[in-house]
């Protein structure tokens, strides 16, 4: 008997710790390339392998998997057959961005592995856990990057810090905005998602306001116009539609002047963002250009972009339509839809801050392209699922999640 309890815990040891690299991983690896082995493995790829295995293997022993996971898992495998059919159709203009197309996608497969991860509360304050320790130490970094600059009064020295791999600019990590300090990391996603976990699940104290100053520094600091936007939009909708209160509307009028002054001061720093900008109509107008009958409904195919963007796009859902048509964007109207589901069946005090991660996301993906993306795609997957789990345990007792106080 001894035994089987000594085998148990040390498997519970091995999965707790690959559950905690999977995750750190995706909160602190940005685009994923950050630990590469080959010029084609990643350690994100190895620790999908890992976790898939696993995910499986527990489907295999339990065989039971919630109705709501089966269904977007099975409309996922349906929308991705009929794109790579459609682009084997078009294999003339398809090319081997059908891979690069359908990869980040597989990252929904996050969602049975955490259903089968997550077997306590503490489980979820653990993923908490993590997030504030993530978005703490992109904050230092951001930090110490403008420290660079300030140091040096020049964005060239900073440059030189961080472009590491200057002859592929598509696997650099680090983005400068402009010549005034500001750096844009590809994983600053997690600086707002740890915004909000620092804001809705812990509790009032100095400590928690100090951090979330230095959150709201480093956002700034990205110069990144996108992710002010989403946050904002994020704690409008709390406020106006799912906390709605007599103390509202003067949170609104705060956050709306904080968030022009933000833009006001970024305007002149970020650099010149007509060019850009400009892409983005130019990628508008050439997917319109190109919409057919049937276009509408199955798209184009993987692999098909257009001239002025072959891969990925920044507006996601454009970049949805145009190579999935109305079949992709159901999708991830779909997914939209369940996690208001999970939102209404656990408690509002628990579920507010995990929908406002979902929010986060559909709001961004207006100006970047994240609700395809690996990152994007985990943080619903943790909402999802957390809120999935919640209801449950909330069922058995009560659950407070704000009263996880320490780092």
């Amino acid at each position: 008997m001894s035994d089987n309890n000594s085998f148990d815990r040390v498997k519970k040891y091995i999965l707790n710790v690959i559950f905690t690299c999977v995750f750190l991983e995706l909160f602190l690896g940005g685009s994923g390339r950050l630990v590469e082995f080959t010029s084609f493995l990643t350690l994100r790829m190895c620790l999908f392998c890992i976790y898939i295995p696993i995910t499986l293997f527990f489907l295999i022993v339990r065989k039971y998997l919630n109705k709501f996971i089966v269904l977007i898992v099975g409309y996922f495998l349906f929308s991705v057959t009929i794109a790579t059919i459609v682009a084997f159709i078009n294999i003339k203009t398809a090319t081997a961005g059908m891979f690069d197309d359908i990869k980040p996608l597989l990252n929904i497969f996050l969602l049975p592995y955490l259903y089968y991860s997550i077997d306590s509360v503490d489980k979820i304050k653990h993923l908490l856990k993590l997030l504030k320790i993530s978005a703490v130490i992109l904050a230092i970094m951001h930090l110490v990057f403008y420290c660079i600059y300030l140091q040096n009064s020049s964005i060239a020295q900073l440059t030189a810090v961080l472009s590491t791999n200057a002859e592929d600019i598509d696997k650099t990590q680090f983005f400068f905005k402009g010549d005034s300090g500001y750096v844009n990391y590809t994983g600053d996603v997690y600086l707002c998602i740890g915004f909000i976990v620092w804001d809705q699940f812990h509790r009032n104290s100095l400590f928690k306001y100090i951090i979330l100053l230095l959150l709201f520094v480093s956002i700034v600091l990205t110069g990144t116009r996108g992710l002010i936007l989403a946050t904002a939009g994020a704690y409008f909708i709390k406020w106006a539609f799912l906390k709605f209160n007599y103390k509202s509307i003067a949170y609104i009028l705060i956050g709306s002047f904080l968030t022009v002054l933000m833009f006001l001061s970024l305007k002149g720093s970020i650099g010149d963002k007509d060019e850009s900008d400009q892409v983005r109509y130019n990628t508008i107008n050439q997917v319109v250009d190109r919409i057919s009958p049937m276009s509408v409904i199955v798209g184009h195919g993987f692999g098909n972009g257009v001239p002025e963007r072959p891969g990925h796009m920044e507006i996601s859902y454009l970049e949805v339509f145009h190579k999935q048509g109305v079949i992709g964007l159901v999708y991830y109207f779909l997914i939209l839809l369940v996690g208001y589901i999970m939102y209404k069946r656990c408690s509002v005090k628990n579920g507010i801050g995990f929908f406002m991660f979902i929010w986060f996301v559909y709001l961004l993906t207006f100006t970047n392209p994240y609700i395809n993306h690996p990152l994007g795609i985990t943080i619903i997957s943790i909402a999802i699922i957390s809120m999935m789990k919640l209801s449950e345990f909330e069922k058995i007792k009560p659950v407070i999640l704000y009263k996880l106080n320490k780092v």
